[in-house]
């Protein structure tokens, strides 16, 4: 079974496609929902940059987004983010769908998986329907499965956030990353965001 090798490249290629998500704390800030009912957590470098908005379908408790629903985060440059699933403190949390659309509109990645405050962790299961920016089909398509003709399946898995494994579609990659030293870390009830 093929593994693309160059994790640090790859991880550095998913942070930039999903928002910046990083290993250990990740940096962000609270967007107001354009309804001004409730705020949502977005993982990112930087504050945001005029122009930036998102929504929230959900029940909303001490001014942040809860329970479950669907989050839509447009960015300045007309590309959005879809989240459906549980958020918990305004943070993705539990297991949950992430959608990426380019500024036309197109569907670029989805991955499906569980989040803990905000970020991936564990197995997820993910494809690849266009070129993406950031990197190449190719180097997807020598682990992943092929969907039409430029789509691509694979399997990752995630420590904080961070891409550390990519395996093929029917692999076990909880296995496989526990062979290669990682294992999932799992919040406890009473720990708090981060």
């Amino acid at each position: 079974m093929k593994r693309h090798t160059n994790r640090a490249a790859w991880a550095a290629f998913l942070f930039a496609a999903l928002g910046g998500a990083q290993a250990a704390a990740p940096k962000g800030y609270t967007l107001p929902t354009r309804d001004g009912r409730c705020a949502m957590w977005i993982t990112a470098e930087a504050d945001p940059p005029p122009g930036e908005s998102t929504t929230w379908s959900g029940d909303c408790r001490g001014g942040l987004g809860q329970g479950v629903g669907t989050q839509e985060f447009v960015r300045a440059d007309g590309s959005r983010l879809r989240y459906t699933g549980p958020v918990r403190d305004g943070r993705w949390h539990g297991r949950g769908r992430l959608q990426q659309f380019a500024a036309d509109g197109g569907l670029l990645h989805v991955i499906e998986g569980v989040f803990e405050h905000g970020v991936e962790q564990g197995v997820f299961n993910e494809l690849f329907l266009e070129h993406p920016q950031n990197g190449s089909l190719n180097a997807i398509r020598q682990t992943g499965r092929a969907v039409g003709a430029d789509g691509v399946q694979v399997q990752q898995f995630y420590v904080d956030g961070a891409a550390v494994l990519m395996c093929a579609p029917d692999a076990d990659c909880l296995r496989e990353a526990a062979a290669e030293g990682y294992g999932p870390r799992v919040a406890g009830p009473a720990e708090a965001p981060r």
